[in-house]
Formats: C-alpha cells, sequence, structure tokens
C-alpha cells in the first residue's frame, strides 16, 4: 500500500474520517447530532422548553440524550449487522450497548425528578415512566 507524505497509508481511516466508522457511537460528532434531535424530540413531546430548564435540568438532559443517542445507534447497527458475530459471540459493541442503555434509564430518572422537585411539566413522568418503565 502506498504511503503519503506523513508515512500514513494512502486510504487509511484517520481522526474525522467516518470510513471506517461501524456505528458512530464511539464518535463524539455523530453522538452529538443524535443528541440534538432527541433533546428537541423530546421537550417537543413533553411540551418544554429549553429556556424553562435551569442549569442543571439542561446538564440532565444532554446527559439522557447523549446516551440515548449511542442507544439508537448501536439499535441500528445491531438492525444492520446483529447482535452476535458468526461464531455467536456478542459483538464488542454490545457492552457499550447495555452501559449506554442503563445510563440513559439513570440519566432519565434523575431528571424527572429534577423537574419533579421544581414543579415542572408532569408529561415528563408520563413520557419517562412509558418510555423506560416504572416509578421513582
Amino acid at each position: 500500500m502506498s504511503q503519503d507524505k506523513n508515512g500514513r497509508p494512502v486510504g487509511a481511516a484517520g481522526p474525522g474520517n467516518f470510513r471506517a466508522a461501524t456505528h458512530g457511537a464511539y464518535s463524539d460528532r455523530v453522538v452529538k447530532r443524535v443528541a440534538t434531535t432527541q433533546k428537541r424530540r423530546f421537550l417537543r413531546q413533553v411540551g418544554l422548553r429549553a429556556s424553562d430548564l435551569d442549569g442543571v435540568g439542561l446538564a440532565f438532559l444532554d446527559s439522557w440524550a447523549r446516551a440515548q443517542a449511542k442507544v439508537e445507534l448501536l439499535d441500528a447497527h445491531f438492525d444492520r449487522v446483529g447482535f452476535l458475530d458468526r461464531r455467536g459471540k456478542p459483538r464488542s459493541a454490545v457492552q457499550v450497548y447495555f452501559t449506554a442503555l442503563n445510563s440513559a434509564r439513570l440519566a432519565a430518572d434523575r431528571f424527572a425528578k429534577h423537574l419533579r422537585e421544581r414543579g415542572k411539566a408532569p408529561a415528563v413522568f408520563s413520557y419517562i415512566e412509558q418510555t423506560y418503565g416504572g416509578k421513582e
């Protein structure tokens, strides 16, 4: 394989190059884009605006959205390639998937508790309970 002036193989995926990306859950740029969509969708569904939230509420929302974005990206990846590899073993991203899933659940719970303490948007609670099940 030929090399460029810096000694890297030509055609190799370097920083910022998405040719080697498989699911995007490790890419801050991809996660941020999907998380932004998650936040907008969530706020619209529960009838809130970002300006209705204090700094802590925005941090909880961002934490949930980033974790949920990873779950969404990995769900799409597993839909394409399967949860198990050819040998029947879980793919390497499975551990990240369950970590993100648990993080999204915990962040949603903390966000709901934060909003409940401030008397904000009861629709948030029913959305979180329907999406993640159970109550605090």
